[in-house]
């Protein structure tokens, strides 16, 4: 009898294990990582975007709660993590880190979400002071490195993130020798940029936040001209040379078995948020691993 018992008992405890294990394949949330449960595709945006994920989560195109993910974390993202919304070239530069160790490239070639043209701010009504050799009308992006070295503070980033990054490379490109090598800039040059605000750099809308809120703290901001133009008491400065753009991509995951089409961008709430991040939707391109070598440069001499 107390076999039959025990017999049964580990019929019962076998059926639950089948039952639990068949549950947890059902909603996804075994360890074989990939897509949510539903099949939407996990995505990822960096910090300063996360509104544009919300509003894809907001119209069922990608798995709620999508995590947030920057450099530091994009070489060797988490398993479940199907695509990434960054500023171009973050992929790129993911690219190099994940071969520096030895591993292999992590995000595939995406797409151009939107872009807008980089401008320079300084605060309405202020009187910031411009270097001996520029004015407002002859304003260059060398301006700015001149600006940092007679004690302005100038808003970049910290040089580190992939918004930053995005946002000081034709200050830093104005700083390279002819030869057009970005290896050549020495940490010296760079620091004296990095450290110029008395506040410290912090992501672009902090900054913006501070140049409208905190007279003198920042004489200079760089960012998306479409942010400046829908922003309060700035005055927008496009640095002579031009050229320079930032933009928002879209890169799927390397291997990932879901990722999003065309009509995943096309929603108001996803237009808006892309708006609201400074760039117009629907515009820009990717601009390639040079841009990507050239800025993981930077970052190696901010440290």
């Amino acid at each position: 009898m107390r076999q039959r018992l025990l017999a049964i008992a580990g019929a019962l405890v076998l059926v639950v294990v089948a039952v639990a294990v068949r549950g947890v394949l059902a909603d996804g949330s075994g360890s074989g990582g990939g897509s949510s449960p539903k099949g939407k595709p996990v995505v990822a945006c960096t910090p300063d975007l996360m509104a544009v994920c919300d509003a894809l989560a907001a119209d069922g195109k990608i798995a709620a709660d999508p995590p947030a993910l920057d450099l530091d974390g994009a070489a060797k993202p988490a398993a479940n993590v199907d695509g990434w919304i960054t500023w171009d070239p973050a992929p790129g530069i993911a690219a190099i880190d994940a071969g520096q160790a030895g591993d292999a490239k992590p995000w595939q070639v995406g797409r151009a979400l939107g872009s807008s043209a980089l401008a320079v701010a300084f605060r309405q009504g202020s009187s910031p002071s411009f270097p001996s050799t520029c004015t407002q009308v002859s304003f260059g992006w060398s301006c700015l490195n001149a600006a940092a070295g007679t004690g302005q503070g100038v808003g970049v980033g910290t040089g580190k993130t992939a918004e930053s990054l995005a946002r000081i490379y034709p200050v830093a490109l104005a700083l390279v020798p002819q030869d057009g090598d970005f290896t050549d800039l020495t940490t010296g040059q760079l620091a004296t940029l990095i450290t110029s605000p008395a506040v410290g750099q912090r992501a672009f809308r902090a900054q913006l936040n501070t140049l409208q809120t905190a007279p003198g703290a920042l004489g200079f901001l760089v960012g998306p001209a479409g942010a400046f133009a829908a922003a309060d008491k700035v005055t927008t400065i496009a640095p002579k040379g031009g050229g320079a753009s930032v933009v928002v991509a879209y890169a799927p995951r390397t291997g990932a078995s879901a990722s999003l089409g065309d009509d995943a961008f096309a929603s108001d709430g996803v237009l808006a948020a892309l708006r609201e991040a400074g760039v117009e939707p629907g515009t820009g391109k990717l601009a390639g691993d040079e841009r990507a070598g050239d800025l993981y440069a930077v970052r190696q001499k901010v440290g």
